[in-house]
């Protein structure tokens, strides 16, 4: 699967989770685990392919995701 293919997948996902996930709770946690798995990743899985998907790319696409659900993880709770 080429790179581009990859970076589409990746940003419609980011966009469905950060529109339809609205759990404090869950946006935090898996906010966090995203951006653990995913600097884990870049390290061990760098340079490896798994069924055409890039393993390194999609562990710098999972810190992304992770860091933008953890950081506007408060983006649905009400103010006041």
């Amino acid at each position: 699967m080429s790179d581009i293919t990859q970076l589409a997948a990746a940003l419609v996902l980011f966009f469905l989770l950060d529109r339809f996930l609205k759990s404090y709770p869950l946006r935090k946690w898996l906010g966090v685990l995203l951006v653990a798995i995913g600097a884990a990743g870049c390290v061990a899985a760098s340079q490896i392919r798994l069924s055409g998907f890039d393993l390194g790319l999609l562990s710098i696409f999972a810190v992304a995701l992770g860091m933008g659900l953890f950081l506007k993880r408060r983006r649905f709770e009400q103010m006041g």
